[in-house]
């Protein structure tokens, strides 16, 4: 799974810099009291993008989060049940034991 992670950021990487050698006009950048000058486009892009997805992962983050605890809730509880069911499973077999017979009384003789 690693491999396909490094196949998938490789090809982001490229699609990146033939981005950024295809806009590279400067633009002026302007945001609230800021001002900024000689700016690349394919810079302003690129971390737009990046501030998008750090966005997405701050709002996916809490339900990433609850599902990780109640993943290992589940999980716990799976143990539990397994425990008790290996607890089950040794009473049945000892009530399946057959009961020792007792050899039969002799009958008491008349004197």
């Amino acid at each position: 799974m690693a491999i396909v992670y490094l196949i998938v950021a490789l090809i982001i990487a490229i699609l990146a810099v033939i981005f950024a050698l295809q806009n590279s006009m400067t633009i002026p950048l302007a945001f609230l009291a800021w001002q900024l000058n000689g700016l690349p486009l394919s810079l302003v892009l690129l971390i737009t993008l990046a501030i998008g997805v750090i966005i997405g992962l701050l709002v996916l983050a809490p339900s990433a989060i609850k599902s990780s605890f109640t993943v290992s809730g589940h999980r716990k509880r799976i143990s539990a049940l397994e425990q008790e069911l290996e607890e089950h499973k040794v009473k049945i077999a000892e009530l399946q034991k057959p009961e020792p017979v007792a050899p039969p009384a002799e009958p008491p003789t008349p004197q």
